[in-house]
């Protein structure tokens, strides 16, 4: 019995270990360019004012949306649209942002004034659809694509969420160990 005892700790030492070695196996793959979501070149008005409207999937305005325009994962300004879902950021410089509501996102080339090439817009688009499509998570707090907020927690913290699963496993086998009793 002390034989199955040393090759269960062993088992669960090997898989806590395996749990914290980064697996490349696993790694997204990158994503065709054919299905990346392009970019809207949008002219900024003076003093790097973006002017956008959220619409739902019908075109109609959304009122009293909350709108936050993103540099990354980093917050830059936070609006809400009036009653006829314009929205408007102020202090914008020339770069790629995301630009999300609760239900719809985009991604948009801001061009600074007189720099903007002819074919930009004036104004961004934001089209909200349904905030869970096929099982995907929606926008949540900021980070589209993120779901919940522990969801988001354990991205961020992996070898802590790697550590709470790998003690989930070792603790069970651990005392199963312990029951056995002495051999004899």
């Amino acid at each position: 019995m002390k034989t199955r005892g040393r090759f269960g700790t062993t088992a669960a030492a090997l898989v806590c270990v395996a749990m914290l070695v980064p697996q490349p196996i696993l790694a997204q793959q990158p994503v065709p360019a054919a299905t990346m979501v392009e970019a809207q070149d949008v002219a900024l008005r003076e003093g790097g004012l973006l002017v956008g409207q959220v619409l739902n999937q019908e075109g109609l305005a959304q009122a009293n949306v909350p709108v936050v325009v993103q540099m990354g994962e980093h917050e830059i300004v936070r609006s809400t649209t009036d009653q006829n879902g314009v929205f408007a950021a102020q202090g914008l410089r020339g770069g790629q942002y995301t630009i999300a509501s609760e239900q719809g996102y985009r991604v948009c080339r801001l061009w600074a004034p007189g720099t903007a090439p002819p074919s930009a817009e004036v104004n961004a688009v934001i089209v909200q659809e349904e905030a869970v499509v096929r099982g995907q998570w929606g926008y949540y707090g900021g980070h589209h694509g993120a779901g919940h907020p522990w969801l988001h927690w354990m991205k961020k913290h992996p070898y802590v969420t790697a550590g709470v699963i790998a003690g989930a496993i070792a603790i069970p086998i651990a005392f199963a160990d312990d029951d056995d009793g002495p051999s004899s």
